[in-house]
């Protein structure tokens, strides 16, 4: 899995569109749609949460694979299916959900067929979760749903902040589904966890291991998730940096909490915070 999959910018004019209506609200129901068929992992994360199990008909191969879902267990009741437009015309949905990098055939399909098609942006910062959850419970017509999803998840948010916020420690991150650059996701989570992203001296937001080893940041973040999956994975594993940053001042995320947008990722949030609690209670990093 490429380093950024899940940190592109969101083109889709449909889903502009779509997630606009989100914003503004919805004056009243949709209608709720009983044969859903979702093509992607986030979309699915946030339909098992909404829908009705009746309404389900079918998840992507990834809802299962719980080194990436955050609801693996609960998908593995439901059936899986390819994301593919040929799989669709077989299936008759009554509404697909997905992101915004799919197959072709997926919205001609679509089109053809007259069925709706939802599609999702991978979020950019906690503040996109409720409008994602809001988007998918107006799809299926669960707005009450998604109105209560939304008011759980706020709360728990309002109630997390590091001990001492004055205290803004450095942080870098290396791995799987973490990147580097500001105005990402991990960056929103760092920074109300109480960190900043360490300089990088690369356009891409990465930093040389030599400058990491020689001006170590307060804290490592790694994000893993599977074994070897990828070299973004297996660089957390070099000999220099498992002998560098030990203890308090190495934190790893697992990858599922940050690859989509849901209640869950607030999970990260608190492991950063409580890392950040440690830090500030600690003698610095020599």
């Amino acid at each position: 899995m490429a380093f950024k999959a899940f940190l592109h910018v969101l083109s889709a004019p449909a889903a502009v569109l779509l997630l606009s209506g989100a914003l503004a609200g919805s004056a009243c129901a949709g209608p709720v749609r009983t044969r859903i068929v979702s093509l992607n992992l986030c979309t699915d994360e946030l339909l098992l949460e909404l829908a009705d199990p009746s309404h389900i008909l079918g998840l992507s191969p990834l809802a299962t694979d719980c080194a990436e879902s955050v609801r693996c267990e609960l998908a593995q009741t439901y059936p899986v299916q390819r994301p593919d437009g040929e799989n669709l015309v077989a299936t008759h949905p009554d509404l697909v959900l997905d992101g915004t990098w799919h197959r072709s055939t997926v919205p001609i399909v679509m089109d053809a067929l007259h069925v709706p098609f939802v599609q999702l942006p991978s979020i950019a910062s906690l503040a996109d979760i409720p409008v994602q959850i809001r988007t998918v419970a107006q799809a299926i017509g669960e707005d009450a749903r998604g109105a209560d999803m939304i008011r759980v998840f706020e709360a728990r948010l309002e109630s997390l902040h590091p001990a001492n916020p004055e205290k803004i420690l450095t942080a870098t991150v290396v791995g799987a589904n973490l990147a580097g650059e500001e105005g990402g996701l991990i960056s929103d989570l760092l920074k109300r966890a109480g960190f900043r992203l360490s300089p990088s001296e690369r356009s891409d937001g990465t930093i040389a291991m030599e400058t990491l080893i020689a001006h170590p940041p307060d804290l490592l973040v790694t994000g893993m998730i599977s074994e070897g999956a990828s070299l973004a994975e297996n660089v957390v594993h070099h000999p220099a940096l498992q002998g560098r940053f030990t203890g308090m001042h190495r934190l790893a995320l697992p990858g599922r909490l940050t690859m989509c947008g849901t209640p869950e990722t607030l999970d990260a949030l608190e492991a950063l915070i409580a890392a950040h609690d440690r830090l500030t209670a600690a003698e610095p990093l020599p």
